[in-house]
């Protein structure tokens, strides 16, 4: 059975049975394990074998850098996934045995490495005095100020930025998913700076390139859109203290590659949920900008103290 053949069976075997969200969820981290299987040459589901399972954890762990709680969440639709093939007679019996588990320590399930309000305020300052309306800035401020994924900056075309109505609207498109598929497609309010700054980086600086599909990518690169892997390099380069800082010494800074101290764009988002939490924007509002629930957001994106939220209730109640 090919193998790209799967993931549709599979997905149809599975409506009715869970929720659209559980199925846009699945369908996102099984066409990164397709990706795995095209790269590796695997072509049909009986060529799957128990390495590929541990080859497939480590390129997400280490090359995507997913925290542990993500990284659990994709073996553990991997292996539904494999059980599925089983029961079709794709791939041998207990294959699925092989798919490695992954155990969760409680702080695991917390990544506490964010971009604070004041290093973002620092790194805007940088950016707009050395780096205006680069492809830098643009990724920044946008990325800042819309609490955006990663996958939603990457799908945006030119046409999905309105400067007259100060907006951009993030769309699920077939070349480009968004994480939660067309659940997550919403418009977002600019401010008048970042519609700004969007506007020039689009006149002065951006490649005029089509992708594949004939599209206009807002990011562009000479290849057409511009890959994942660049956002995460765009993030380390500008999170990095030696970016911001001309008094701070990094060799990662100056060669190119991760220091200890960057941040990757999954931060820069929980650094940006916070900020707005922070100056009191109801979770709410922040929950739907995000396009993330608010059980969610409470879990993993809030960083604010419990002292800090019983001073924002106390704000609240005065005004009773």
């Amino acid at each position: 059975m090919l193998i790209n053949n799967t993931l549709q069976m599979y997905l149809e075997s599975r409506k009715g049975n869970v929720r659209e969200s559980t199925i846009q969820s699945h369908t996102y981290r099984l066409r990164r394990w397709l990706e795995f299987c095209s790269e590796q040459g695997i072509e049909s589901a009986e060529d799957i074998e128990q390495k590929h399972f541990d080859q497939f954890k480590v390129g997400r762990r280490d090359e995507d850098e997913l925290s542990p709680a993500t990284l659990k969440g994709q073996m553990d639709t991997l292996r539904v996934y494999i059980q599925y093939l089983e029961r079709v007679g794709a791939v041998k019996n207990g294959l699925s045995e092989s798919v490695p588990s992954i155990s969760l320590k409680l702080e695991d399930s917390r990544n506490e490495r964010i971009v604070t309000d004041d290093e973002a305020h620092r790194i805007l300052e940088t950016l707009d005095r050395y780096h205006y309306a680069t492809k830098l800035h643009a990724f920044f401020i946008l990325g800042w100020r819309s609490s955006a994924r990663i996958s939603s900056l990457r799908a945006l075309d030119l046409e999905d930025f309105s400067p007259g109505e100060q907006y951009v609207y993030f769309r699920e498109r077939d070349s480009t998913e968004l994480k939660n598929g067309v659940l997550g497609e919403r418009p977002v309010a600019l401010s008048e700076e970042t519609t700004e700054v969007l506007s020039d980086y689009i006149k002065h600086h951006r490649i005029d390139n089509t992708d594949q599909f004939g599209r206009e990518p807002f990011f562009s690169s000479n290849q057409g859109r511009v890959h994942r892997n660049t956002f995460r390099r765009w993030s380390y380069k500008l999170t990095c203290p030696a970016f911001r800082s001309l008094d701070t010494e990094c060799d990662g800074y100056h060669k190119n590659r991760k220091c200890d101290d960057a941040v990757s764009p999954h931060g820069i988002r929980r650094g940006s949920i916070t900020y707005f939490l922070r100056n009191g924007l109801p979770e709410k509002v922040v929950s739907d900008r995000a396009n993330v629930s608010e059980k969610v957001l409470d879990k993993h994106y809030d960083k604010r103290s419990q002292m800090e939220k019983m001073e924002q209730r106390r704000d609240y109640l005065n005004n009773i």
